[in-house]
């Protein structure tokens, strides 16, 4: 991705939360640095701080400092996800309902979600998602959905510091494995 120095200044000075299961989070790191992302923190469920129940880790590229986690959050959320065959994303923006935060299972409902509005819409290149789903539903990963999901979440957050219009919730983004 070819950017130019405004579009560098934008993202280093840009605030974005990435919430998504501990194995995305070096994949995750690396894609975001690569793009020009200097200051991310890492915070997990096990650093006594407020976040849902339903998620390993957040990557913030905060730059300032604070956490994302209140029901009245300013910037975006970024819900990156393996789906064993591919993978896919969801981003809530600030003004977006947030009570897909609160789903219990968010990987299964997420994959749930998506099959289902591919089916009903007969969007095309969507069967591997569908098929993925006993794989999901027994907790099954892969090494390439997972870089697959964070080369998504990357650019996805790239858009998103530069002013590029994203999909938000309810719409999505879904591919299948790079590799």
């Amino acid at each position: 991705m070819n950017m130019t120095s405004e579009e560098k200044r934008l993202i280093k000075d840009c605030r974005i939360a990435v919430i998504g299961a501990i194995e995305f989070i070096d994949k995750i790191k690396a894609e975001l640095k690569q793009l020009g992302f200097e200051s991310i923190q890492i915070t997990s469920r096990f650093d006594k701080m407020p976040m849902p129940s339903n998620v390993d880790v957040i990557a913030e590229n905060v730059n300032e400092g604070s956490s994302c986690f209140s029901k009245d959050v300013t910037i975006p959320i970024i819900l990156p996800f393996d789906f064993v065959n591919g993978a896919g994303a969801i981003i809530v923006m600030p003004d977006d309902d947030k009570d897909i935060l609160d789903k219990p299972d968010l990987r299964l409902w997420a994959a749930n979600y998506m099959a289902g509005y591919c089916a009903f819409w007969n969007v095309v290149g969507c069967e591997w998602l569908r098929d993925s789903l006993p794989d999901i539903r027994n907790g099954l990963t892969r090494h390439a959905a997972l870089k697959t999901a964070a080369h998504i979440c990357a650019r996805i957050t790239a858009n998103i510091a530069v002013g590029r219009e994203v999909k938000h919730f309810p719409r999505f983004y879904l591919c299948k494995n790079l590799e």
